[in-house]
């Protein structure tokens, strides 16, 4: 990645171009269409600049929970994530959290309820996110049974299953980020660099 340039943009202080390097370099496997979901921690300013890049982009945007001056923004292509939450093993396990599987909104409701107990120190992580943000079944499973430990790899998440396919995957979005940040830094608008 371009540090140079990287940190020659952010040097200038400019909040809206400051925002999408932020997006380049953390969803950019979103962005591509190549993930279904993705969390980012923002500020206000940043949350408000996001939803007007993403508008009428396929990309849609929900605010998880915040603390003080940032927020954990949930970044989803509904169909996809979705056709993702409809297997029924993630319904299975979701059920066992208190999720009402096949209505969306109100499982993005449940999920935030999880996070702000969480937050308020009333429950343990709600783990259960991976599957929101389309991990593997199997590797959210094996985190919650592991505690977050005895992992096969570890990238973008902790792998428990299929190391060798998820590494290829995971090299997949690297190739995306690299892509995504130098056509931000060379002047591409958000929605030129989306599939």
């Amino acid at each position: 990645m371009p540090i140079n340039e990287i940190l020659a943009v952010k040097s200038k202080q400019d909040i809206v171009n400051n925002t999408k390097l932020k997006l380049a370099i953390n969803c950019a496997p979103i962005l591509k269409g190549s993930k279904a979901a993705h969390i980012i921690t923002v500020s206000l300013q940043e949350f408000n600049i996001i939803k007007e890049l993403l508008k009428g982009t396929g990309i849609s945007c929900y605010l998880l929970r915040g603390r003080y001056d940032s927020f954990n923004l949930y970044l989803y292509r509904r169909d996809m994530i979705e056709t993702y939450l409809a297997g029924e093993d993630v319904k299975d396990f979701l059920k066992i959290y208190g999720y009402e599987t096949g209505n969306f909104p109100q499982m993005l409701v449940r999920l935030s309820e999880r996070s702000k107990e969480f937050c308020n120190n009333a429950n343990e992580f709600p783990h259960e996110i991976g599957v929101f943000l389309e991990y593997p079944l199997g590797d959210v499973k094996g985190f919650i049974e592991n505690k977050g430990k005895n992992s096969l790899y570890a990238g973008y998440w902790k792998v428990y299953m299929n190391r060798a396919a998820t590494r290829r995957l995971f090299e997949r979005f690297d190739e995306e980020r690299e892509q995504v940040v130098r056509q931000i830094l060379d002047g591409a608008s958000i929605r030129e660099v989306m599939v």
